[in-house]
């Protein structure tokens, strides 16, 4: 699994759409047409990889939103962003 670093700045991948959703995000893989469902926390997650925020402001965002420690967040969220760069649903900038 790739290491994600605190200052990373991470975007959607070049063939990669995302849709909000009422409980979380769908992800569509164009070149592929695989089509993800995601839970919250991954919607959440796609909607702040924006190319301009920091990995470590993202997780920040996580603490003030979801109300919980910055290890906690940053331990999970290096891991989901870990899998989804594996995957190419997201991409360093």
């Amino acid at each position: 699994m790739t290491v994600i670093q605190p200052t990373s700045r991470l975007r959607l991948g070049d063939q990669v759409s995302c849709q909000t959703v009422d409980d979380g995000a769908v992800v569509l893989m164009a070149d592929s047409g695989q089509l993800y469902t995601c839970n919250e926390t991954t919607g959440a997650f796609l909607a702040r990889v924006d190319g301009r925020q920091t990995f470590s402001e993202i997780v920040a965002s996580f603490v003030d939103e979801f109300e919980i420690d910055e290890r906690t967040a940053r331990e999970d969220l290096s891991e989901l962003a870990g899998n989804l760069l594996d995957e190419g649903i997201i991409a360093p900038v």
